[in-house]
């Protein structure tokens, strides 16, 4: 039964939208409400419902996908619950939440780009001190929203980009961007980053909240 747990979690969270592929946009507010976010980018939305992001072009649903609750770390704890429990356990519980964040960051962040041997014909743009500066400051983890520092034009600008930290290494320049409100989370200097999708920059910015009230919380010292 175990092995089925994803799929059925999936089925759930789908089921409990009023939306399909082919419904307008209309339709998708009229049966599901305001989303918690929303995202234009030219003919593309992306309506991000929690546990459902639904994807439209034209204003026409052309995907709606689950996100199976395993798979999503858990809000900071509520301070609720955290009355209700010992000292050890509000900082236990805060930080595994704070970690389980992290650690999806991270690991959204430095998704690797593919990599192609670079020849002549490619006329790749050079990135001669490396991909990026140096030095990252730290997020505001409460406000900020990635989608509005993320860079992708030096880079789409040309077929392949390259560095001098990859010799004889080029990679696709519409794959690549820079963002100045993730670089805390790099951890690679040496390669490029993925250009994140709609949906991952959406998640990150989902993600952050959560860091930031964990760090709140912990600020605040729990108490028994």
């Amino acid at each position: 039964m175990t092995r089925y747990l994803p799929i059925l979690l999936f089925t759930a969270a789908t089921s409990l939208m009023g939306s399909a592929v082919g419904d307008t946009y209309d339709r998708v507010i009229a049966d599901n409400g305001k989303p918690k976010n929303e995202m234009d980018a030219g003919a593309v939305k992306v309506l991000d419902y929690g546990d459902v992001t639904i994807r439209l072009r034209d204003d026409v649903v052309t995907s709606v996908k689950g996100v199976a609750a395993s798979e999503r770390p858990p809000e900071a704890p509520n301070p609720e619950q955290l009355r209700m429990m010992p000292v050890s356990q509000q900082i236990t519980m805060i930080n595994a939440a704070l970690k389980r964040a992290v650690d999806k960051v991270t690991r959204i962040v430095n998704q690797p780009v593919q990599g192609y041997p670079l020849s002549v014909g490619m006329k790749a743009g050079l990135w001669q001190d490396g991909w990026y500066p140096p030095g990252a400051d730290r997020p505001n983890f409460n406000s900020a929203d990635i989608r509005q520092s993320q860079l992708t034009a030096p880079y789409e600008k040309y077929a392949f980009v390259t560095s001098n930290l990859n010799p004889g290494v080029a990679f696709p320049g519409k794959a690549v961007e820079f963002n100045p409100q993730t670089k805390f989370f790099y951890q690679n200097p040496n390669f490029p980053k993925k250009r994140l999708s709609a949906e991952e920059m959406l998640e990150v910015n989902r993600l952050y909240r959560v860091i930031g009230r964990c760090a709140a919380q912990m600020a605040a010292e729990p108490k028994s």
